[in-house]
């Protein structure tokens, strides 16, 4: 029955596991020791683990002591799961030097010597961003990165030549 509790818990955590931990706010010692994840593979794998220990020794200590076990390395394993998750959701994880050379869609003109913004996608992260070039952009052209001005700006160059006005 604990080792069911357990999976229900684990599904719990995978379909709503960030609000569970928002709305339980577990993980009071933090680096996700006590989050929903970690505590659900605890649970599922001492209840499956006492099972186990149970039906290999009839020895209710025998089978809390592999149920502990068992739960402590599952536990251990989906907390470092979860970091190792987690690792890769920072800000850290979209560089700005690793944006030049790759294209992006303008979604606010930019006027000539202005600021205006584009939408560029690097290593399957979108980001919007402030970008600057020497001539008008229209909304919609395709630019790439010419070159990094600063954290949030960048400097583009169109993808092609404007059309130039005939008198």
């Amino acid at each position: 029955m604990i080792g069911a509790v357990g999976i229900v818990l684990v599904l719990a955590s995978l379909l709503v596991g960030d609000v569970l931990d928002g709305l339980f706010d577990l993980d009071v010692l933090g680096g996700d020791l006590f989050s929903v994840s970690s505590i659900s593979a605890f649970v599922g794998a001492f209840g499956f683990g006492g099972a186990l220990g149970l039906a290999a020794v009839d020895n209710i200590l025998v089978a809390i002591a592999v149920g502990l076990v068992v739960g402590g390395l599952a536990a251990w394993g989906a907390l470092r799961l979860t970091r190792s998750l987690k690792r890769g959701e920072d800000a850290a994880s979209f560089r700005s030097d690793s944006m030049i050379g790759h294209s992006g869609r303008v979604i606010t003109a930019i006027p000539e010597g202005g600021y205006g913004e584009i939408s560029i996608s690097v290593g399957g992260h979108v980001r919007k961003i402030a970008a600057k070039a020497d001539l008008p952009v229209a909304y919609g052209d395709e630019v790439w990165v010419s070159a990094i001005l600063s954290p949030t700006a960048v400097e583009v160059t169109p993808t092609s030549a404007p059309d130039e006005l005939t008198p």
